[in-house]
């Protein structure tokens, strides 16, 4: 398998741990619970940066190449690429909503649950499609010079959360993977 591939399979693994946690917190706001607002923010930042700067133009390349390559038309492709300008859309609301309530704006719970569920149901299902489709295409349509090229083409920064820390930029959402790391390394196991 390709770095790429790897590095892509990798970051849909960590983007789930991640909103599993943002799903929890919404969770929270939802039920009229008080969230982490600090860490609400910091993981929306996470993903909608990190996907827009780096997952998603890596994907859109790959994508690209596969279209061009091969013989046949495969309209999912095209569709995912056109999705990931549509959840960077919802993922920029959901973070400004929530940042308005962090700065005393008036925003309705409503309007943040909302936007909450429909980014994460979208971005969970096109995750699923990218793992169960596309990479599959992926790997049956491109040669070792295809991976090559794509390896050296596209971007390479590193994660700011699970590669290269930034532990100014995310403290709050350390603390909590590092709390979470911790809890399961200590829970009994199970029989």
């Amino acid at each position: 398998m390709s770095t790429l591939l790897q590095r892509l399979s990798r970051d849909h693994h960590r983007l789930i741990r991640v909103m599993d946690l943002l799903e929890s917190q919404l969770a929270r706001f939802n039920s009229g619970d008080q969230p982490s607002y600090d860490l609400l923010c910091e993981l929306l930042e996470y993903i909608v940066d990190y996907t827009d700067q780096v997952h998603h133009p890596s994907e859109d390349q790959l994508f690209a190449r596969v279209q061009a390559v091969s013989d046949v038309h495969h309209p999912l492709l095209q569709h995912l690429i056109e999705e990931h300008v549509i959840l960077a859309q919802l993922g920029r609301q959901l973070r400004t909503s929530l940042e308005g309530i962090i700065h005393e704006a008036v925003v309705p719970r409503e309007q943040v649950s909302q936007q909450g569920a429909q980014w994460i149901q979208m971005m969970r299902a096109h995750l699923d499609r990218e793992e169960a489709e596309a990479f599959v295409l992926a790997r049956q349509w491109l040669t070792a010079a295809d991976w090559e090229a794509l390896d050296q083409q596209t971007p390479t920064a590193q994660d700011p959360v699970f590669g290269q820390l930034d532990p100014l930029r995310f403290r709050t959402l350390y603390a909590h993977l590092k709390d979470e790391q911790e809890l399961s390394a200590t829970a009994e196991p199970q029989p």
